[in-house]
């Protein structure tokens, strides 16, 4: 046997001894008797939020116990009606349903209708980034070399959208080398001095047939130059990305259109 042999099964032995001596010490048993009070629990709370403070009538009470337990059961119709039309690797696919849009109603037209901002946290499935990083509340990621990065962004449903990534580079120059594109269309780089010289912000118009199978907005980076950004950090860094905005294309436009008639107006 090797040494490298020896050592693992001595770790191995270690390991086992340790948790023989604590195996009278420490309690692995699960407590069936606190999980069984957890539904009378929460059968407590909305029981006292559902009391009534004043006398009612026969007719009242029956009122008011048949409203809430309709919506109990409306409640219960969505659920089911969801898990049944819920695709295994797309969940976007129950707006293909029209009963399903008919049941859900405002619930499945507000992700359309409303704007949805991310930073880079892990909802974003990314490739090709040095580890996430936070400051002030907000993640970000800098790019790391190699053919391309790709990050994966949630968007909003099968609807006409766009798409606006905001970041910056360690260096102005960097910007000259970088190209951003969704489905072989580049973006629009659009530099933003009021931020900082090297800021800048990516946008794309997205249309609804191009994301009709998917759940996820696919964005590819290349870039030509990476930099070291200190002595301290050797690291060789691309671009930051801080945040994406998906917005309905409606939205967008109507405020492209008041800030045109703003401009007229001065």
């Amino acid at each position: 046997m090797t040494d490298d042999s020896i050592a693992r099964i001595a770790a191995q032995v270690s390991l086992l001894m340790q948790l023989d001596r604590m195996r009278h010490h420490v309690g692995t048993e699960v407590d069936m008797q606190a999980l069984a009070n957890v539904p009378a629990y929460v059968a407590r709370v909305f029981e006292q939020a559902n009391a009534v403070g004043s006398d009612l009538s026969p007719n009242d009470a029956y009122d008011l116990v048949n409203k809430r337990i309709s919506e109990v059961q409306a409640q219960l119709y969505l659920i089911r009606l969801e898990l049944e039309n819920r695709h295994a690797r797309d969940p976007n696919k129950i707006y293909a349903d029209p009963m399903a849009i008919s049941a859900y109603g405002a619930e499945l037209n507000l992700p359309r209708i409303q704007a949805r901002s991310f930073d880079f946290g892990p909802e974003i499935l990314a490739h090709g980034w040095y580890p996430m990083e936070i400051a002030e509340g907000r993640a970000y990621r800098w790019m790391r070399p190699g053919d391309k990065s790709l990050a994966c962004v949630p968007h909003l449903g099968v609807v006409n959208q766009t798409l606006e990534i905001h970041g910056h580079a360690l260096d102005r120059s960097q910007l000259d080398g970088l190209s951003i594109s969704v489905g072989g269309n580049e973006a629009q780089i659009k530099h933003t001095p009021e931020m900082g010289n090297t800021h800048f912000v990516a946008a794309f118009e997205i249309e609804a047939d191009s994301i009709r199978s998917a759940s996820h907005v696919a964005v590819e980076f290349t870039l030509q130059d990476f930099q070291q950004p200190n002595d301290q950090d050797t690291r060789l860094l691309g671009i930051n990305i801080q945040g994406f905005v998906c917005a309905p294309a409606t939205e967008r436009a109507s405020a492209e259109q008041r800030t045109a008639e703003t401009a007229g107006a001065a």
